[in-house]
């Protein structure tokens, strides 16, 4: 549902707790900053993974674009290596798969001096023992020892028909039970003195801001009330993950407004209108009447909402957002409430994400900011919010529109399918300026990167001035993939296509001379090379393949020499590229190994070669794109390609890779059903599960299953 269905006895809680006057610990008002979710499933390796050491070193970029950072539940766990989710310690043992206690404190510290806060994933809905299923350690801090015991589990866990198990005692669950690891009893005093005291520890002395409370299905939402009251957070914000807008409002009232809770609602709204084309699903009537954007944000609740379109856990299961990311991303950056941006986002579309949180910021939107909408049908969103310092105006959707009384002089940052316009100066990114418009006096080249698309022949469409018939004209091939068109002087902006118009065309675009466009995004100013293959002029003396690599992941210090070099190329030959867990292998290349595994500083000084785009899918040959050193290099994209044996050859002299298998059949990405993955419950994925519990994801769905 879409409003409260009791709104008398909300409103009269509302009033209760207003006339208390209680502290508010739950989220600040008119907050303007965003909010970046520093981690990803198993984010504690990899290319781009976020240890603290990871983070630390981005601090710079970092707080730059983020004013509030969330990191995973950073006290010792079961799981090694583990995200933290079937937590052992809370106040002593802070080491973990992200890196040592010294290290989190460093990390802390780095970023709060520079304007950001860290909070941390709070997991209390249960606990796991140290060596059995019960036995909780005895931790000491500021002279008092904590420690929980059987007494203090919830009767109906399922440790209670566990055989030589402890049996728990504690009162029933006062919500959804979890098998995973024991549920703590929080109407148990001694609970309530453990809780509250590790939350305090959390912010008084390792230095957190505030809280990302897990599973707060898993207990009544009063205790999180209780427990911001007493340790005081800057920040909270619960995980009820529920669709409905009802039972995520009424967890927020549980708490007596202690806490904001991520919007699952609007979540799924997103998913919805991306998924079936129908965008007017991105909005809902505020109290039945006005349209406001989907989800708590739309009424009564904005400043306790968390707005997002993935998280670690969707984007593992069959909530995962698939539509176009960086057009949702819009949605939630340009709406209230506060925005949470997904750290696999961030790192695929760093540019645009940049870019749309500078105008958000020069604007000055807030959580509570006012919002009209001016436009709502299946192909388009469109609304006006206002801001502290000015109004923007975003539209989301492929409809060639523009909004009364702004010009494309007015544009200040758009993509596929998204365009943000404001009369708020010329907005730039912490890190990389947008350019304005190009001078009217002269005309001007832009440039179209084909790799992507393929088509026989790009065409470009331009305004305002002497426009072409739609869908534009033909451009002219300048080398490789890259097309080249001179537009007329007074252009400001332009699309692409195949020459079919709307069947094929990207979004609206900001002209820009001599810059490089793609489908997706400008690209910035063509250097002659752009993405067009280029062979060095230095050619390494090794080349070192690396990825999901002979059961290496991304092993920076250890990735796979050539077999054979003649010339500038390299071949390997029965190399095993394996499953990462999405059905696919990635690699890249490396022209310099690390001292260590997962350093990166010493690759990253050094070319790196691989895909021209994200995740280019590779079947027998592609085209090979050369990352300088330094930030270029950090970038480096992979090429992923369905499992399995191959020989793989990198020719650096036409700047092509390409595969064989020992049969020389190509081998395409198809869909056909997989088998079944199990994970265990703390995550961890099983490849031959033995008698015992399972999350089973088996096509798109997961499930909990026993096996005997």
């Amino acid at each position: 549902m879409k409003f409260i269905k009791n709104s008398l006895t909300l409103l009269a809680v509302c009033a209760c707790a207003a006339n208390t006057g209680a502290a508010n610990y739950a989220w600040p008002e008119r907050f303007e900053g965003v909010m970046l979710q520093g981690f990803a499933w198993d984010s504690y390796s990899g290319v781009n993974n976020t240890k603290w050491t990871s983070l630390t070193k981005l601090s710079d970029e970092l707080s730059k674009n983020f004013k509030v950072i969330w990191v995973p539940n950073s006290a010792k766990a079961a799981s090694n290596p583990g995200m933290g989710y079937d937590p052992v310690y809370w106040f002593t043992n802070h080491n973990t798969s992200f890196g040592t206690e010294t290290q989190l404190r460093e990390m802390i510290k780095t970023f709060k001096a520079k304007g950001t806060d860290i909070i941390e994933d709070v997991v209390i809905n249960h606990r796991s023992g140290v060596s059995n299923w019960t036995n909780f350690p005895a931790e000491t801090w500021n002279g008092v020892t904590y420690q929980l015991g059987p007494q203090h589990i919830c009767s109906n866990d399922e440790v209670a028909w566990a055989t030589g198990q402890a049996k728990p005692t504690g009162a029933p669950d006062t919500g959804e039970n979890f098998d995973g690891s024991r549920d703590l009893d929080h109407t148990n005093s001694e609970v309530q003195r453990n809780c509250k005291n590790y939350c305090k520890f959390l912010i008084d002395d390792l230095g957190y801001a505030g809280f990302r409370y897990d599973m707060v299905k898993g207990y009544s939402g009063y205790y999180n009330k209780i427990y911001n009251e007493y340790s005081h957070p800057k920040y909270s914000v619960g995980e009820y993950w529920d669709g409905n807008y009802d039972a995520v409002a009424s967890w927020i009232e549980a708490t007596g407004r202690q806490s904001a809770a991520f919007d699952f609602p609007c979540k799924y709204a997103i998913n919805e209108a991306f998924h079936s084309g129908d965008l007017t699903k991105l909005v809902w009537k505020a109290n039945g009447t006005t349209d406001q954007p989907a989800g708590l944000i739309h009424y009564g609740y904005p400043q306790y909402a968390v707005t997002f379109v993935d998280n670690h856990d969707t984007y593992r299961d069959g909530s995962k957002f698939n539509g176009n990311v960086v057009a949702a991303n819009a949605f939630i950056l340009c709406s209230p409430g506060t925005p949470c941006v997904f750290w696999p986002h961030y790192v695929d579309h760093k540019a645009e994400i940049q870019a749309l949180i500078a105008v958000r910021n020069a604007c000055g939107i807030h959580n509570q900011s006012q919002v009209k909408v001016l436009r709502s049908s299946r192909d388009c969103y469109m609304a006006e919010v206002t801001g502290t310092k000015g109004t923007l105006v975003v539209k989301v959707g492929g409809t060639m529109v523009s909004p009364d009384g702004y010009t494309n002089a007015d544009i200040r940052t758009a993509g596929t399918d998204y365009c943000v316009w404001s009369h708020t100066g010329v907005i730039s990114t912490p890190d990389d300026p947008v350019t304005p418009p190009a001078p009217s006096g002269d005309p001007f080249n832009v440039y179209y990167d084909n790799s992507s698309t393929g088509w026989p022949t790009p065409f470009v469409y331009y305004w305002p001035v002497e426009s072409p018939a739609y869908p534009g004209v033909a451009m002219k091939k300048v080398s490789g993939n890259i097309w080249e068109y001179t537009v007329p002087a007074g252009t400001t902006g332009l699309l692409f296509n195949a020459g079919d118009g709307d069947a094929t065309k990207t979004g609206d675009f900001t002209a820009v001379a001599n810059h490089l466009y793609t489908h997706a995004a400008d690209k910035g100013v063509y250097q002659g090379g752009g993405n067009t293959p280029v062979p060095p002029v230095n050619a390494p003396a090794n080349l070192y393949l690396i990825g999901n690599v002979n059961g290496m992941d991304w092993a920076s210090a250890r990735g796979l020499v050539q077999d054979n070099k003649s010339g500038n190329v390299y071949t390997w030959t029965a190399v095993t590229l394996h499953d990462s867990g999405d059905g696919y292998a990635y690699f890249s290349f490396l022209s310099q190994l690390d001292n260590k595994d997962g350093d990166w500083d010493l690759a990253n000084k050094a070319d790196r070669y691989g895909a021209v785009s994200n995740a280019e899918y590779l079947s027998l040959a592609a085209s090979i794109h050369r990352f300088a050193p330094g930030p270029e290099a950090m970038a480096c994209n992979a090429w992923k390609v369905t499992p399995g044996i191959y020989s793989v050859t990198a020719d650096l002299d036409k700047m092509k890779v390409s595969l064989s298998t020992s049969t020389g059949v190509e081998v395409f990405p198809i869909d056909i059903v997989k088998a079944p993955v199990y994970f265990n419950l703390q995550g961890v994925r099983v490849d031959n599960p033995k008698s015992g519990i399972y999350i089973r994801v088996h096509d798109g769905k997961s499930s909990k299953v026993v096996i005997r």
